[in-house]
Order: C-alpha cells, then structure tokens, then sequence
C-alpha cells in the first residue's frame, strides 16, 4: 500500500456584504456580484416585510423558505437573480416584473406585501402574492388585473381576503365571453 497526500484548491465566491454567504459553484459569482450591488437584496430575501421574496415566501423551495442558515439565504439570492435576470420569457412577464417591483420599492415608505385574489361569483380564481406600496397599489392592482384568468367573468380582486376591485356586471374582462 501506498499512502499519498494530495492538494486540492478550490475557489471559493464569497458575498462583500455577507461575508458568511459563500459558495464553490462558478455560476454563484454572477449572483454574489449582482447581490453586494445591490444590497437591499440581502434585507429583501432575510427579513418577512416582502411577501412575494422575503424569508418563508412560498416562491422559495421548502428548505430554504424560512432557514437563516448561509445556504439557505444563498437560495433565496439566486432564486429572485433568476427572476430578474432570466426569466423574461415573453414580453411585459409579471413574474419578473414583481421582483423588479420588489427590488426597486422595497424601502420605499409604507412597502408592503398581500395575497391577490380574482374572484368570479362564487369562487376564487388565480391568486398571486405581491408587494406594493400605498402610492403603487392602483397600478399594482391593474398590472395583477392584466395577468389573471380571462376565461371568467371576474366579479372583484381581493387584496388579503378584502376587496380592493369591484367590476359591474357590464365589465367583462375576459377575451372570449366564457362565464
């Protein structure tokens, strides 16, 4: 038998403004950069004020939703860089623009996040968590209006189980008349 000793180098990334935060990957290094440059990422995805991205967001993975721990935090950084970054799939996706919503508004006065909520009569129909402001809930509100379900007549958008829209029987939102 013989016995060998060998070296082994690793590069390590390590976040600038986490320094806890680290990783082996090569593609993690495009998402530590992009984090320590913009620093509220780092609030946005440790802290409960965001609903859409903030810790134990349902966007996120099972394990890593509430964890404080490194790995966990790392995450949630490359889940909200990926949305930012790669996502846009088709023009104007709502996906991506909530999280450039957050990332843009997150310390803006009176940020917060909810539960969105289409409802024709009876019962609900697509949701969405997201966040806004007082001054952006109007255009929040219409920019979740332009993505949910127009295959039914839309009675009322509820914003945390309370109304926030209210359509008329004459406003039918739908593309092909479908109740």
């Amino acid at each position: 038998m013989k016995a060998t000793v060998q070296t082994v180098r690793r590069r390590i990334f390590r976040s600038d403004v986490r320094p806890e935060i680290e990783s082996g990957f090569q593609a993690d290094e495009a998402v530590l950069k992009w984090a320590d440059e913009h620093p509220v990422v780092w609030q946005i995805v440790t802290t409960h004020r965001s609903k859409a991205f903030g810790s134990g967001s349902c966007e996120y993975i099972g394990w890593a939703q509430r964890s404080k721990e490194p790995n966990a935090v790392l995450e949630r950084v490359r889940h909200m860089y990926g949305r930012i970054t790669r996502l846009a799939l088709q023009p104007d996706c709502i996906f991506q623009w909530r999280a450039q919503f957050t990332l843009a508004h997150f310390r803006d006065k009176g940020f917060k996040g909810g539960f969105f909520q289409q409802w024709d009569a009876s019962f609900p129909r697509s949701c969405l968590t997201l966040d806004y402001t007082p001054e952006t809930l109007k255009d929040v509100i219409d920019r979740f209006c332009g993505w949910m379900d127009r295959y039914h007549r839309t009675a009322r958008v509820t914003l945390d189980g309370e109304t926030v829209r209210a359509f008329g029987e004459s406003e039918f939102n739908g593309s092909d008349g479908r109740s």
